[in-house]
């Protein structure tokens, strides 16, 4: 709240005055209570009519707003008592008297009127109608003293008037004294109480409208500052030709003649000050009474600012506040609360309401414009349930005295909303409640989607927990008899069936769940004809169909026959389509028809129920799908089983049947050379030759045949096994090879432990070991052996000098009975590599080569790292 001079205070006790009313009664008037607010002077006042002679008095009011004021002018020229007159007439130019308007009375203008004719200082003793040469004040005192007030109270006008601006205020008083320019300046103080930054220019007027000269006060330096204000209170410089030490500083402002008034805040404060300047020297100082209006239009001026800045933050905060509520999405509004009416009667009386204020969002969502609600009560803007319910909350926000916050639901003429209503009750000084200011959010579609999430959780549940039920067997028929039973429960249905289709034309119903009061359908055949109703083909796209009164529906006479022999009144009906397992990616084709039906009663099937029953039926298809897969796995299964079976049955064979004639030709042909050698001829023993050779060939493959195929059919369950131990039994296996070709053999004395066969891992070192020794070349063989370790395997390399491989052959070497060389050049079977990569392939890890020819080879394994469970 900005203040004003009837907020000043003092230490001393009010000086008396008494003032002399003449002119109209003011009983009919406010000036009484006016003059009771003004607490400056202890007052005391009476009325005297029309009448001479005018009594004792230190001042005289003339309130003659209406009347006219010629009577009285002459005895109060007669008497010289310092007069205010009311009234709305002019007055003479030289009779001096402070005239306030009547529209302009107020205890402000009061005072200011008081305080500009009196000044304080100068009362003297009453009054008296002898006392003619009264000494308080001369004639050309009084006159400066009139002229000053009215020069005052036109000021204080100007900075009252709503079109008047400060510069023309700032006029008044610059136009009078004669001086080019006033400035008003804000000051900024450090910390020390000094000037710490150049003053700001809030207003400036100049004689000649030129604009406010900001650099030249910006570029004022701070010490010349601090020494003009340190010259005292009020720096008055009539010329500057008697202030040599200020020769500087008002050079610089181009000023000969200089004034400074403090303005100070309500706290003492130095706030500013209010700067007259001219470019030429008064032709005398400044008087005290000059200082002292000077002094009051600063003050009145620092009112004036705090005034304007606060109504600047008003208008700007009650902007911010329309805004908000002009463009809330909430529905905002403010009722008036009116006590019950004297005729009322009862304890039971209600107040009434009547709407004050109310935003566009609340018209929008009530469907109403403002001129049909603002000023009225609810029961006579809205429809009667409507305004009831509106009366209800505002009564039990009355009746509770403190905010209320709740939902509820309105039936408006459009549709029926949700909102979440907050009612905040208003109070006077007194403590009544005067108002009720109402907020409200429309909640509709969260409660909306709350209520969808609720009923989507609870169908999810039930579809889990359908899905897991339906899911406990694999076996198709179970599975089917579950769903049905699962599907009546859920949907409360009297009959549910699986219809599968057994060809194009018929079908069986397969699964049943039903009530015992209704007939059953089990195992009985129907043609697709009994299901159709039109539209057959959709089943085969998915589309399920549902019927809410079968009564009240038309359908082919097929359909139409079985529904109403097995007393079917409402249904819905779901594909179930599978795919074929000979193409997995093809489109599916419809295996059956599950018919949920309703055989007492028509049903309306919900959005929700017939989601739940897509979700389920896309289970149920997975769930069909998946059972199907797996009973193919488990004959699938089976046949490996017996394929694993016969081939080692064939192993077995091959390794005593095939070989025993084979034995018998080579042992014949030992025989014929050992007892007719010397009597054969050399082609015959060539041929001889050949035969024992071939023999113990095939032998050979048939042996390598066998162990590659045992790899498959006789595997060991994986343990701890030592890399270190198997290479060790693989080198003393070979060592007789090793010894003849002189290899150097390279191998780290630890090597990792890894899960897997002994016996396996210990023939994967021996092949690679003897593939190295037979491809050694001419040079002396060296071998050398590592081990490495990355992020999910170890690698092994065994790097060898001999012959090398074409990086072309790299993978066929892999292949089974696979030779890049004759039988004179290296002889073998041609599977040892073969063995190797079934193996590595057994325990999880993979085998290459890299080589180029005449520079050796590298063979690499991996084996997984895998956490190793001690032997117990």
């Amino acid at each position: 709240m900005t203040s004003s001079p009837l907020a000043h205070k003092s230490t001393t006790a009010p000086a008396p005055l008494q003032v002399l009313i003449v002119g109209e009664d003011p009983r009919r008037s406010p000036l009484e209570k006016h003059l009771s607010q003004i607490s400056r002077w202890a007052l005391s006042w009476h009325w005297q009519p029309r009448g001479i002679p005018i009594e004792s008095a230190d001042l005289l009011i003339l309130f003659s707003p209406q009347a006219a004021i010629q009577p009285w002018l002459d005895p109060i020229a007669a008497y010289g008592l310092p007069t205010i007159a009311i009234t709305a007439a002019p007055l003479p130019e030289p009779l001096g008297l402070v005239r306030i308007p009547p529209e302009e009375l107020s205890p402000f203008s009061l005072e200011l009127a008081f305080r500009a004719i009196l000044q304080e200082k100068s009362l003297g003793a009453p009054f008296s109608n002898g006392d003619t040469a009264r000494p308080w004040i001369s004639t050309h005192l009084l006159q400066t003293h009139l002229q000053l007030t009215t020069i005052l109270v036109k000021f204080s006008q100007a900075l009252l008037r709503p079109q008047s601006t400060l510069d023309m205020a700032l006029g008044i008083l610059g136009r009078h004294l004669q001086m080019e320019r006033i400035t008003i300046l804000q000051w900024h103080w450090d910390q020390t109480g000094k000037i710490g930054a150049p003053p700001s220019i809030l207003e400036q007027w100049s004689h000649d409208g030129s604009p406010p000269c900001r650099k030249k006060v910006a570029d004022f330096p701070l010490p010349w500052w601090q020494a003009l204000l340190d010259l005292g209170e009020v720096t008055a410089i009539a010329d500057r030709a008697d202030h040599p030490e200020l020769k500087e500083p008002l050079e610089f402002l181009d000023v000969k003649a200089f004034l400074g008034l403090p303005m100070c805040d309500n706290q003492g404060n130095h706030w500013g000050q209010l700067i007259f300047t001219g470019q030429h020297p008064r032709p005398q100082a400044w008087s005290a009474l000059e200082l002292q209006t000077l002094k009051m239009a600063a003050e009145l001026l620092h009112h004036y600012l705090m005034r304007t800045a606060t109504q600047r933050e008003l208008e700007s905060s009650e902007a911010l506040y329309a805004g908000i509520i002009t463009h809330s999405a909430e529905a905002i509004f403010l009722v008036r609360v009116q006590p019950p009416s004297d005729s009322a009667h009862g304890s039971e009386s209600l107040s009434e309401f009547i709407f004050e204020m109310v935003n566009p969002t609340y018209c929008d969502k009530m469907g109403v414009y403002p001129r049909q609600i603002i000023g009225k009560s609810p029961q006579a803007a809205f429809p009667e349930h409507l305004a009831q319910q509106l009366c209800d909350s505002f009564q039990g926000c009355l009746e509770i005295g403190e905010t209320l916050l709740f939902e509820e639901v309105l039936n408006l003429p459009d549709s029926t909303q949700i909102w979440r209503t907050c009612l905040i009750p208003i109070r006077d000084r007194q403590g009544h409640i005067q108002q009720i200011q109402g907020s409200a959010r429309d909640v509709t579609e969260e409660r909306q989607l709350e209520l969808t999430k609720m009923r989507y959780n609870r169908h999810q549940h039930m579809l889990a927990s359908l899905t897991l039920k339906i899911l406990r067997s694999w076996d198709m028929n179970k599975m089917l008899s579950t769903t049905v039973q699962e599907l009546r429960k859920t949907l409360q249905a009297d009959r549910v069936i699986f219809w599968e289709m057994l060809n194009g034309e018929v079908g069986e119903v397969t699964a049943e769940a039903a009530c015992p009061d209704v007939s059953s359908m089990l195992h009985q055949r129907f043609p697709a004809e009994a299901f159709n109703r039109g539209d057959f083909d959709l089943f085969r796209q998915g589309e399920l169909q549902t019927c809410i009164d079968v009564e009240a529906a038309k359908f082919p006479p097929a359909h139409d026959a079985m529904l109403r022999e097995h007393g079917v009144i409402a249904y819905a009906v779901l594909p179930v389509l599978v795919s074929a397992l000979d193409d997995l990616e093809g489109e599916p084709h419809l295996k059956g028809l599950i018919c949920v039906q309703q055989c007492h009663f028509p049903q309306v099937w919900s959005a929700d129920e017939l989601h739940l029953l897509r979700q389920l039926i896309n289970q149920i298809c997975i769930a069909l799908n998946q059972a199907e897969l797996i009973q193919r796995q488990r004959h699938y299964t089976e046949e490996l089983a017996r394929s694993n079976q016969e081939l080692e049955q064939f192993a077995y064979v091959a390794s005593h049947d095939l070989q025993e004639p084979l034995q018998l030709v080579a042992n014949y042909a030992q025989l014929l050379v050992r007892r007719n050698g010397d009597r054969l001829d050399d082609r015959s023993q060539r041929y001889l030759h050949h035969i024992t050779t071939g023999t113990h060939k095939m032998q050979e493959q048939i042996q390598d045949l066998l162990r590659y195929s045992r790899l498959n059919t006789r595997q060991n369950p994986l343990e701890k096994v030592s890399m270190a131990a198997c290479l060790h039994q693989a080198i003393a296996n070979i060592k007789l090879k090793l010894k003849r070709a002189q290899v150097q053999l390279h191998y780290p004395a630890i090597l990792p432990e890894v899960l897997g066969d002994a016996s396996q891992l210990q023939s994967l070192w021996q092949n690679l070991l003897s593939n190295a020794i037979k491809y050694r070349g001419d040079r002396q063989p060296e071998i050398t052996i590592s081990a490495t370790q990355t992020a999910h395997h170890w690698q092994f390399k065994v790097q060898d000098n001999g012959i090398g491989i074409d990086p072309q052959h790299q993978q066929r070497i892999f292949q089974i009975f696979q030779r890049l060389h004759t039988q004179e050049e290296y002889p073998g079977t041609g599977i040892g590599l073969a063995i190797c990569q079934r193996i590595v392939k057994i325990h999880g890890g993979e085998i290459w080569v890299e080589s180029q020819p005449g520079q050796g080879a590298a063979f690499y394994f991996t084996l997984p790292i895998t956490t190793i469970p001690d032997k117990p």
